[in-house]
């Protein structure tokens, strides 16, 4: 006599029958239900997947009726369809549909999504940037050392050490902001204090510098440090060193 494992829902049953004779074999039945007119499919399995199957009827019935699901639903759209399935220590099944081709991936398309608009600041960001080096202000380092009445090498030095402000350029080399030099022709002694407070980065000093601050009477920084009021800008850049509003 034929001996079966059995679960059976309002909908479905799976049943896991190994046959005795001569060559043994083993079918999974399932079943859509116990009423007269039900239908019934017997797929042949392997007797070792049949014994491992039987302890797990509701995980094989969620199996099948997914597949199915999937099945009907690419019948009818004419559409490719998929879904994966995770199994934890237990044998419990977790169920998740595929993105359907063609169409994006959430996470993926959150992904793409930031890096193109990082990239597009980035842009923006060049192109801001090659607008202020295109000023008549911004001087080459020849210019500049002509201003000062010293050498290209002696202007690069004190780039080096932040006794001046120069910006990068990329392609076009450094520029220095004929601003930071006073009638007299010296540079603002403040810069290297400026460095130390605000970071080494000089688009981030060039950006205080032109900035009005409302401590220091609404004048940008550098109209201050031209005015002579030296102790007021380095107060002014210590409280945003600190994150205080300038």
């Amino acid at each position: 006599m034929a001996r079966h494992s059995t679960t059976t829902s309002k909908s479905s049953s799976v049943k896991a029958s190994r046959v005795p004779g001569p060559a043994v074999t083993a079918a999974l039945h399932l079943s859509s239900g116990p009423y007269a007119g039900a239908r019934e499919l017997a797929v042949p399995v392997d007797p070792v997947i049949l014994k491992t199957l039987s302890a797990r009827p509701s995980t094989v019935r969620n199996l099948v009726e997914q597949f199915g699901h999937l099945v009907a639903r690419a019948k009818e759209s004419g559409k490719p369809r998929g879904f994966t399935v995770l199994l934890d220590a237990k044998g419990n099944a977790k169920f998740d549909p595929l993105p359907r081709r063609g169409s994006p991936n959430p996470a993926t398309t959150e992904d793409e999504g930031l890096d193109a608009a990082l990239e597009a600041a980035r842009e923006r960001g060049r192109l801001r940037s090659a607008q202020i080096l295109d000023q008549t202000d911004m001087l080459t380092a020849e210019q500049f050392a002509e201003r000062l009445g010293v050498s290209r090498m002696t202007v690069n030095a004190r780039r080096q050490k932040r006794e001046l402000l120069g910006l990068d350029g990329a392609k076009r080399g450094f520029r220095f902001p004929a601003w930071q030099v006073n009638d007299d022709g010296k540079a603002f002694d403040a810069l290297p204090q400026l460095f130390d407070l605000l970071g080494t980065n000089a688009w981030t000093v060039y950006r205080f510098l032109i900035q009005r601050h409302a401590v220091l009477g609404g004048v940008s920084a550098k109209d201050a440090l031209r005015q002579g009021k030296t102790t007021q800008v380095i107060q002014a850049a210590e409280s945003m060193a600190q994150g205080d509003f300038a």
